[in-house]
C-alpha cells in the first residue's frame, strides 16, 4: 500500500507566542484558536479560525466566550470565501458553535486574524444566535 500524498492534519498547534494574561475579545473578530481550548482533543485539527459570537461581561465570572469555527470541508453552515486579509487561503464554512472558558482566552491559545466583514458576520450571528 502506498501512502496518500495528501497532507494530514498537524498533531500540535503552532506556537502563538508566550502565554499571556486572559482577555476578552470583541464580537465579529476572527482568531486562530488552538482547538484543545474548546474541544479538549476531539477536533482532528490542532487549530482553527473562529469567529467570536458572544462575549460575557467582565462581571460574569463563569460565562464562556462563544465562537463559531471555520472549516474548509464541505459541511452545512455559513459559506465564506478565501480572504487574504484574514490569512484564510481557502474557501470555507463557519459551521460549528463552540465555547471557550474565559481564563483560556489568552495569548498562546489565540491569535487575532482580524474582523470578519459584512455580510458574513451578520449571517453567522443570525444562524447561530
Amino acid at each position: 500500500m502506498s501512502r496518500s500524498k495528501r497532507r494530514g492534519h498537524a498533531l500540535l498547534p503552532r506556537s502563538r507566542g508566550e502565554a499571556g494574561e486572559p482577555f476578552l475579545p470583541e464580537i465579529g473578530q476572527v482568531y486562530q484558536v488552538n482547538t484543545y481550548i474548546y474541544t479538549f482533543g476531539t477536533d482532528p485539527a490542532p487549530e482553527r479560525p473562529a469567529l467570536v459570537l458572544n462575549v460575557p461581561s467582565k462581571d460574569v465570572s463563569f460565562a464562556p466566550i462563544q465562537i463559531v469555527t471555520r472549516t474548509s470541508q464541505d459541511v452545512a453552515g455559513v459559506p465564506h470565501p478565501a480572504d487574504d486579509s484574514l490569512g484564510l487561503d481557502k474557501d470555507g464554512v463557519f459551521s460549528t458553535l463552540g465555547s471557550v472558558e474565559k481564563h483560556l482566552w489568552r495569548p498562546g491559545n489565540v491569535q487575532l486574524l482580524g474582523w470578519l466583514p459584512e455580510p458574513y458576520v451578520s449571517r453567522v450571528i443570525e444562524r447561530f444566535s
